[in-house]
């Protein structure tokens, strides 16, 4: 039997339903992969709540990631055999199961070494923070970086690796989490009880380099105001509409940024979503993905998790990043 998450209507964590379902044979040119780690990410929340726009209509499996062995192939795969270490990355749905379906065209093999709970970081949310640092911002040693929700799974791949390319961070986060922040050698922000526009101009009077934002709202327009000449604005999510904010806010924002590809104030500001660029260019994902599996590998990078829960405790999973008690990325447990 294969256990999955199903969302069966939009709503709070309740909405979240274990499913037991019997397996069944991949089809043609499709792997079957009895998951041994899934991630979780707010992405999937906002789907959950109806609030992403595009939400799929209940009911669906949530899930951008999993990495797992493969336990069966259909017809005419040639490449993947039963026993094989890999892993895959769905456009928000599909993840949370014990055992996950998809067409061996979207695999990549996963080093055996590797622990699975940071090698779903990295398919997400390390791919996100090294194409947003370096396919978009293109940041150089002594850049300086300013990085809202640095302790969360995106935050804290953002930190690594930007320590790595040398650059110079602030990083907002609660005050619970500064040490996290501060582990990697940035500055930490109190974004409850300090103003992160104040605090920039104090710490970097010409302004920052990049500054990387998933809030959305407010947010990225008082952002807008700590670049320098030269900055960049990278928006990737809009977590805003988690509050007050409206989905209607989050597309007309999103696109009066994705057309204009201007500030106010003239910067380049660039729209980032994975599963846009995954479609339009899936051989940075791969070439992308393939450096940071290397660079797990050998230690070069050591992502951050901070829970590892149950499958069936999804829920519990969904709280804690709701509730902002998790740092890093949290993952579910298959096997």
């Amino acid at each position: 039997m294969n256990t999955k998450i199903v969302v069966t209507q939009y709503g709070g964590a309740e909405a979240l339903e274990v499913v037991e379902e019997p397996l069944r044979r991949p089809g043609k040119g499709e792997v079957r992969i009895q998951v041994q780690c899934a991630g979780v990410a707010l992405s999937d929340i906002m789907r959950r709540e109806g609030k992403y726009p595009g939400s799929p209509t209940p009911p669906f499996t949530p899930g951008y990631d999993a990495v797992g062995i493969v336990d069966a192939v259909g017809e005419g795969v040639h490449d993947y055999t039963v026993g094989e270490r890999v892993c895959v990355f769905y456009h928000g749905t599909g993840g949370y199961a014990a055992y996950a379906y998809a067409p061996a065209s979207d695999l990549v093999r996963v080093p055996e070494s590797v622990d699975a709970g940071q090698a779903v970081a990295v398919i997400l949310n390390y791919v996100t923070a090294y194409q947003m640092l370096h396919r978009f911002a293109r940041v150089s040693a002594g850049d300086r970086l300013l990085i809202h929700g640095a302790s969360g799974g995106v935050g804290t791949a953002l930190l690594e690796l930007g320590r790595l390319a040398e650059t110079t961070m602030y990083g907002t986060a609660s005050a619970a989490k500064h040490p996290i922040v501060s582990q990697y050698g940035a500055m930490p922000i109190d974004y409850r009880t300090e103003d992160f526009v104040q605090v920039v101009q104090r710490l970097a009077p010409g302004g920052v380099e990049a500054v990387f934002d998933p809030i959305g709202g407010t947010n990225w327009q008082r952002s807008m105001t700590t670049l320098s000449r030269q900055g960049r604005f990278i928006g990737y999510g809009y977590t805003s509409v988690l509050g007050e904010a409206k989905t209607e806010d989050w597309l007309t924002d999103w696109r009066a940024l994705a057309e204009g590809q201007r500030t106010a104030s003239g910067n380049p500001a660039y729209m980032y979503s994975i599963t846009t660029l995954h479609r339009e260019r899936p051989d940075w994902f791969r070439e992308d993905l393939g450096v940071l599996f290397g660079w797990l590998e050998r230690g070069i990078i050591d992502p951050l998790v901070s829970h590892r829960i149950p499958i069936r405790d999804a829920a519990c999973a969904h709280q804690l990043l709701q509730q902002s008690q998790a740092a890093g990325k949290v993952v579910l447990t298959a096997l």
